[in-house]
Formats: C-alpha cells, sequence, structure tokens
C-alpha cells in the first residue's frame, strides 16, 4: 500500500481530520445545546418515572446523527461525544432503537424512580457508521465520558424529528427479539437500572 508522505499528502489528511472534528462538533440534528460539561450523577427523574440517560463517549463516527426512540417517539439524537436525558420515562417494557444505517434495539423493564444508562458506541457500516447500544452502570459512563463531562442536548421544539414508523418499529423488534433467541442482548435482559440516591 502506498503511503502519504508529501508535504500536500499530509496537509489533505490534516484537512479532513479537521473537517470531521468540526462537523462533529456541529448540534445534532433536532437538538438544541442544553449544558457543556453535564454531569450525569446529577439526573433524577420526575416522580413516579424512571430516567434515561444517552450517552455516545466518543468522537470516532462523530459526523453520523444516532436518531433514538423509544418504542416508536422520538426521543433525541447524539452526534460525537453527547448525550441526552429524558427523565419522565413511563415505567413498564419499551424498546429503545436507536437508528443509523440500520436499526439497533435494546429492551429496558423501566421502573419509577430508577435511572438508566445506556452508552451509544460507533462501529464501520457499508456507508455509514452503525451504532451499537449497550446498558452501563453510571460510574463506567462517567469513566468512557471523562473528565470535561458531556455536552448535553435537548429536543428543539422547533425542529422535531419524525417517530419511527410502523415498518421500522416493527422490523427492529422482530430482529431484537430473533437476536435475543439466538443468544445476544443478554447484557439488556438483566438490566435493573439504578435507584435514586
Amino acid at each position: 500500500m502506498k503511503r502519504c508522505v508529501s508535504p500536500l499528502c499530509a496537509a489533505k489528511l490534516l484537512l479532513l481530520v479537521l473537517l470531521g472534528m468540526a462537523v462533529a462538533a456541529c448540534s445534532p440534528s433536532h437538538m438544541v445545546k442544553q449544558e457543556d460539561n453535564f454531569n450525569i450523577m446529577t439526573v433524577k427523574p420526575e416522580p413516579g418515572k424512571a430516567a434515561l440517560v444517552v450517552a455516545r463517549t466518543t468522537n470516532f463516527g462523530g459526523a453520523v446523527n444516532f436518531f433514538n426512540y423509544l418504542d416508536r417517539t422520538f426521543i433525541g439524537v447524539t452526534r460525537g461525544k453527547s448525550c441526552f436525558v429524558k427523565k419522565d420515562v413511563e415505567p413498564g417494557l419499551k424498546y429503545l432503537i436507536a437508528r443509523t444505517e440500520s436499526l439497533e434495539t435494546g429492551k429496558i423493564q423501566f421502573e419509577p424512580d430508577k435511572i438508566y444508562y445506556v452508552q451509544e458506541s460507533p462501529r464501520i457500516g457499508w456507508v455509514v457508521a452503525r451504532v451499537t447500544l449497550a446498558p452501563v452502570t453510571p460510574e463506567h459512563l462517567v469513566e468512557e465520558i471523562g473528565s470535561d463531562g458531556c455536552v448535553v442536548y435537548g429536543i428543539d421544539p422547533t425542529d422535531r424529528a419524525q417517530d419511527l414508523t410502523e415498518h421500522e418499529y416493527q422490523e427492529a423488534v422482530t430482529d431484537y427479539e430473533r437476536e435475543v433467541g439466538e443468544g445476544y442482548h443478554k447484557e439488556f435482559a438483566t438490566y435493573k437500572g439504578f435507584s435514586v440516591k
């Protein structure tokens, strides 16, 4: 494989890296910045509800928006190193679905007065980055985010994304349940969330 060693080639590579960083620094579509250096350990659910923290902890694949849904309802987007919080999740069994080039799904039994933490990680796709969802401890997520905290975004009320179509939702659920039967997603099956301290 021929390596890039000329000054012009190195400049082009640097330009691509800087462009990627600039794109990753932009707000995710349909979202507005709420706070820099957000401490996810301060999240508390509304009374009688559950809270959900979804975070991307790296800028890898940062130009790609990860759209997120609870069942069919749009709840937020991550882009680059960012997070969003939903403090009013109705208790009950729900599918958390992330959409990029494909659909990635987890199933959570939400309980009142508990907080659930999910890490989104990009992985290589055919055209754009795909996403992996993993339920984690708050301590793990804080460690992955790092000392600078998380940039937290909220839904832009003037520019809301569309909910999943019934077809997309059924596809996500069917694929998830098939994969459970194949032995995948055990981490979601045993995930119980964390009580408010």
